[in-house]
């Protein structure tokens, strides 16, 4: 018990502090352990009440995602929720952190809950293909209601213990030292003579059932994508709590948890999810210290520049935005206020947010704006003789070379959720972790590159796009491509794509030997893309059809062959990941996990295949190969599987291992 679970009894309170650093998660040994802590306070005749609590700087955060995979052990989260609920003494749960999924339900299975100013509360289960499996369907609509509780469980919000919404999940605010204010809570509850008090037994959310009904109906016909059986099973389970018994209610989310988990929409987003935690584990030599990123000096005047001030004022930082012309500074920061207007308007930002937002605006001439910032982003061209004390960061975030650090954002930055960090030949550690500490203070995922300026998204944008026109060249019809890969779940449609940006925009992809960048040949033919009405498609009313035409201007140029979809899926995914394989092998990417984070936030790869490394893993190496080969392109530079893939086929290894 010692290890994992603290106990000690404070006046007749028995505090329960859970220690698994860094999130304390909810691991077997955590729960065991917690099981024997709750049977030693139970049995001591000196203890009145039970205190649960953090150590460190949270609340259990979430589960043991290690588990999912290997098998989950006893005592289980439900079990360990369902001991607490049914304790005879009452149990206080004192929140403080990040109270998300299992850590979560473990709180909702307690008594009276207690939480710290800024407690966050979440069940993003669902983000991993999940439902609850310990009660957290069945007890949260009890108290909240359907509308909230699906919320939380559908779409996996994030709520604060001061948000309205989260009112009658708290008992108590606690302010300063979080064992204290426990103990206090503990003791008035001793004086009231206030013993247990069960969320099973509980019905408040269920008063408005006319309401419980339509929130329910509404979400069923509004399910989220991309997450497999589990949305619709949340939502039959929240129905339920209202119509069973709560006993009935949890086997029935038993039986959605053990389904889903075995799924294979589960096992990709389990490992896109982990994947995203390692990305941000950058592995840095020799010693470094990057101080946390504040206020920044953003130098340019360009879109870059507008959509990384505008992310950083939103992330809450102080932004200096300085540019050469000072009309091009003020058009800027109108452009910004107009923006956080708009959003106040559609209620997506408070006017006191907003007005926050603007005051840590400040605009003028890129000399006199980096004075106070923490580290300079230059976003345009021409500013890299802004001078600056020598010690303080420069990062270079618009296309070209990278001496010593950039930045490559996945587009458009307002929305994407990465960002590349490229350390190059000259960067620093500290560099490095500097330009990773701003890219996490603007809620993004960092990735670790080292180039000279080439990015993982770019590099194997191009290898998808010179794997598609490999295709082409032997015969396959693009409208087929395009089709094959959307059906497949890769909604990247490449051929389609061309024609929205146009296909007079210039493309780095040598396509080797024999091969034909078929852009070019269809702009020799007049047709330039969706803007002038004619590419790969026919644009009509700005939708893309298919073009019977097509197929003659191909044909005339090489012979057709009909191709089966899933030879086409396997021949791409290869082929891209075939060039993540040399990524790795130049150091260029760290890890194949790596990889799957730039498919999937910069390639629009679907998240529930894990990314596009752990696809062709599950797919099978050895069939993805047999594929490659079967191309019999004359490009072999390109199309050859590199040593690697025989290496892992022969030692019985995946990806998972690089």
């Amino acid at each position: 018990m010692a290890d994992k679970i603290g106990y000690s009894v404070d006046a007749g309170v028995a505090v329960l502090s859970i220690r698994n650093p860094p999130g304390n998660a909810l691991s077997q040994a955590v729960r065991e352990s917690l099981m024997d802590a709750l049977d030693s306070a139970e049995e001591d005749e000196a203890v009145r009440q039970i205190l649960l609590i953090g150590e460190g700087q949270t609340f259990p955060a979430g589960a043991d995602l290690n588990e999912f995979d290997k098998g989950i052990g006893e005592p289980t989260l439900r079990d360990l929720c369902e001991r607490v609920e049914y304790c005879e003494k009452p149990v206080v749960a004192a929140l403080h952190g990040t109270v998300y999924g299992a850590g979560f339900e473990l709180a909702l299975s307690a008594h009276y809950r207690l939480a710290a100013k800024g407690t966050r509360l979440s069940l993003p289960d669902v983000r991993l293909g999940l439902p609850p499996s310990a009660g957290g369907s069945q007890r949260l609509p009890r108290l909240i209601g359907a509308k909230h509780a699906l919320g939380l469980l559908l779409e996996g919000k994030i709520w604060t213990s001061e948000m309205p919404e989260a009112r009658p999940l708290i008992d108590g605010n606690a302010d300063g030292d979080l064992r204290q204010a426990g103990l206090r809570f503990c003791a008035v509850l001793g004086d009231k003579d206030q013993g247990p008090r069960r969320l099973s037994d509980e019905t408040r959310g269920f008063m408005d059932m006319q309401g419980f009904v339509a929130a329910v109906a509404a979400a069923r016909e509004d399910l989220p994508t991309g997450l497999g059986e589990a949305p619709a099973r949340i939502v039959e389970l929240v129905e339920a709590a209202a119509l069973l018994p709560f006993e009935a209610g949890l086997a029935m989310e038993e039986d959605a948890f053990e389904t889903c988990l075995s799924a294979e929409t589960a096992r990709g987003l389990r490992h896109s999810f982990v994947s995203e935690w390692r990305a941000a584990r950058f592995e840095l030599k020799g010693t470094h210290v990057a101080k946390k990123v504040s206020c920044i000096a953003v130098l340019g005047g360009g879109p870059l520049a507008l959509q990384i001030a505008l992310v950083a004022l939103n992330s809450g930082l102080t932004v200096h935005w300085g540019t050469r012309d000072q009309k091009r500074a003020g058009e800027g920061a109108d452009q910004i206020r107009q923006i956080f207007d708009q959003n106040v308007a559609n209620g997506a930002l408070s006017r006191k947010a907003a007005d926050g937002h603007m005051r840590r605006l400040k605009t003028g001439e890129s000399e006199d704006m980096v004075s106070g910032a923490d580290l300079i982003v230059h976003a345009a061209p021409g500013q890299g003789n802004v001078p600056a004390p020598a010690e303080m960061v420069r990062v270079v975030a618009m296309p070209g070379r990278v001496d010593e650090v950039g930045l490559r954002f996945a587009p458009p930055v307002f929305h994407a959720r990465m960002a590349e960090v490229v350390q190059g030949p000259d960067g620093t550690a500290t560099q490095v972790a500097m330009a990773q500490s701003l890219v996490q203070r603007l809620g993004k995922v960092p990735v670790q590159v080292r180039s000279q300026g080439d990015s993982l998204v770019g590099r194997l944008s191009i290898a998808l796009h010179r794997a598609v026109d490999g295709l082409v060249d032997k015969g396959a019809d693009p409208y087929a491509i395009d089709d094959a890969l959307r059906d497949w779940g890769w909604p990247i449609m490449p051929f389609q794509n061309r024609d929205l940006i146009g296909l007079a925009q210039p493309s780095k992809a040598d396509r080797g030997d024999g091969g034909v960048n078929w852009s070019a040949i269809l702009l020799k033919e007049g047709r330039k893309g969706q803007a002038a009405g004619m590419g790969f498609y026919r644009w009509v009313d700005g939708k893309a059809e298919t073009d019977p035409q097509l197929a003659s201007l191909l044909e005339a140029k090489r012979p057709s062959k009909t191709w089966k979809p899933d030879d086409l899926v396997a021949a791409v995914t290869g082929a891209v990941v075939n060039e993540g394989l040399r990524a790795l092998d130049s150091g260029m990417a760290q890890r194949a996990s790596d990889l799957d984070v730039v498919s999937v936030l910069g390639m629009q790869f679907p998240a529930w295949r894990g990314g596009i490394m752990k696809a062709v893993s599950l797919r099978g190496l050895l069939a993805t190969q047999s594929a490659l080969r079967a191309v019999d392109h004359p490009d072999q530079a390109f199309w050859t599987p590199i040593d690697l893939w025989s290496e892992l086929i022969k030692n019985g290894k995946s990806f998972d291992q690089l």
